[in-house]
């Protein structure tokens, strides 16, 4: 009886993946290949935003999003429709940059910055504002606005309000209700149903991968066609969305490519490619780098769980780890009678204990693989520390839990620096 009421559950669960599947609709942006093209975004925004757009909102959007955007002790003003003196995109106002839009009162600028794709320049952001300071110390206004409209995994360290897509489309669907005109309103619900598939951070492996990676075998043996890559594609777009934030984030250039692997400035993303590794030169002797494991067998459920491996969950996952190889001959160590190996990987534990290291990995959900085994199992060869990432308890965003754990490696180069010059001089 339990078999079959497991069963049912799964014939369930595959029915109603399925159906998700199925209904997503065409868009106009996915005809004209810009779902997620960021000036095309920009004119809807634009449009949306001007008082006097056919959609007849008046500024009622507009105040929606800036009150979305205020800040605790940054509260925006609401505009009035009569103050509203023009609503530009791509102002080239700035002489040594691009406003996306630009908003003009009788008394305030209000500037709109998109991302879709790319991430938050700070370069950018300060020529940008340092236009509209100066706007304001000539006295051409009284104040401004600047605001940031990004995608969720998009964070940003300054301070500026801040939107995000989701929170676009939730005040637009708040106020589609209110549009008059069909076509504007079939313009709108396109609109928001390209943001809702592109741009919210909800599904970096959906009910496609979900289908394949949990229940591939069973559609087999039913007869059930279905997208068998549909994961692989997922994970060639999570290998980009890192390789992109990696070098913005930690200024991974080709000028500071010399301390650097060249795996970790990786060019392109293949969909062959199932690891990504981070690492610098002159770790390489020690034999330690930080990885993204997410190959098949990974990603399938149940079916990365073998002896050299028990540590591991049995569900679909994505691993980040801190890499660590020892000799095989030093896998089969002993707290009474440990191998070289193994006592190497305890200098390095040591040290980021003392640096504070251990406590953020810990945090951050890092395990030793070591205290996930038993003491007659052999240690894992490769990985000396463990965070798993499922796939599908998390709404299927992945992506922003990834790249918190591979934050948090990289906040440990300082320490593994100092560790590797330490093993070369006990070497010499």
């Amino acid at each position: 009886m339990e078999d079959s009421e497991g069963d049912s559950e799964d014939i369930d669960e595959i029915l109603k993946l399925y159906s998700q599947t199925t209904a997503t609709e065409t868009t106009t942006f996915d005809i004209l290949d810009a779902a997620r093209d960021e000036r095309t975004h920009t004119k809807y925004l634009r449009w949306a935003l001007d008082p006097d757009g056919s959609h007849g909102l008046g500024v009622t959007f507009l105040n929606r999003c800036l009150n979305a955007a205020s800040q605790v002790g940054h509260a925006i003003e609401e505009v009035d429709e009569d103050a509203v003196k023009s609503v530009d995109a791509f102002s080239r106002d700035p002489d040594d940059t691009e406003l996306d839009i630009r908003i003009e009162t009788d008394t305030r600028l209000i500037v709109f910055e998109l991302k879709t794709q790319s991430n938050l320049r700070t370069k950018q952001i300060s020529k940008q504002t340092r236009y509209l300071t100066k706007q304001e110390e000539n006295e051409m206004i009284e104040s401004w606005d600047y605001i940031l409209l990004t995608q969720a995994h998009q964070r940003s360290t300054h301070s500026h309000p801040h939107l995000r897509w989701d929170d676009v489309h939730r005040e637009l669907a708040a106020t589609v209700g209110q549009v008059e005109s069909d076509t504007d309103l079939l313009r709108l619900h396109d609109w928001m149903r390209s943001i809702d598939q592109y741009l919210v951070d909800q599904r970096d492996f959906g009910p496609k991968s979900k289908l394949v990676l949990r229940y591939g075998e069973t559609l087999d043996e039913l007869g059930i066609p279905y997208d068998a890559e549909a994961y692989i594609r997922d994970r060639v777009q999570l290998f980009k969305r890192l390789r992109k934030w990696l070098r913005v984030q930690y200024d991974l250039s080709s000028e500071t490519g010399d301390e650097w692997t060249s795996r970790t400035l990786q060019s392109r993303i293949q969909r062959n490619t199932d690891i990504y590794r981070i690492g610098k030169k002159r770790w390489k002797d020690v034999g330690v780098r930080f990885e993204v494991l997410a190959r098949d067998k990974r990603l399938k459920h149940g079916t990365d769980h073998d002896d050299k491996n028990r540590y591991r969950s049995l569900d679909s996952l994505i691993e980040v780890t801190l890499r660590h190889i020892i000799n095989k001959r030093d896998t089969r160590s002993s707290p009474e009678n440990p191998t070289v190996g193994a006592k190497q990987r305890e200098r390095l534990h040591d040290k980021l204990v003392q640096d504070g290291q251990w406590e953020s990995l810990r945090a951050a959900g890092f395990r030793r693989t070591r205290d996930l085994l038993t003491d007659e199992q052999s240690l894992n060869r490769y990985h000396q520390y463990s965070r798993e990432i499922m796939l599908f308890d998390r709404d299927g965003a992945v992506f922003p839990a990834v790249r918190d754990a591979v934050e948090t490696l990289m906040n440990t180069q300082s320490s593994i620096d100092e560790f590797v010059e330490a093993e070369q001089a006990r070497k010499e």
